[in-house]
């Protein structure tokens, strides 16, 4: 029981940092009036994993689906702005996608 709670009390605390860290990232980058589409594509993920956050304790399956689903967009577009700016930081790529990959299966252990 202790196992459990502590494993969700870690997943939603990782799943929380991920998201809003992505969400600030993009507004920062609006704010300096840069829309790319790598931008775009890291506000909606953000929202979407926070969107899935929200709804955790409601539909479990819904915020797996919504997780894989936002946090495959905010990986994909980090690396289109990589790839526009022509500087891949690849350990910054290695690091966000084992992140999602391990909150993602923190939550399917949930």
């Amino acid at each position: 029981m202790l196992t459990s709670m502590i494993l969700g009390i870690l997943t939603i605390v990782l799943a929380l940092a991920f998201s809003l860290l992505h969400l600030v990232a993009a507004f920062s980058a609006m704010k300096q009036k840069n829309y790319s589409l790598g931008n775009t594509c890291i506000l909606v993920g953000s929202c979407l994993t926070s969107l899935a956050l929200a709804i955790f304790y409601f539909v479990p399956l819904a915020t797996i689906l919504l997780w894989i689903v936002g946090s495959s967009i905010v990986c994909y577009g980090a690396y289109w702005n990589g790839q526009q700016k022509e500087k891949q930081h690849i350990s910054h790529h290695i690091v966000r996608i084992t992140s999602a990959i391990v909150i993602t299966v923190l939550f399917i252990l949930l």
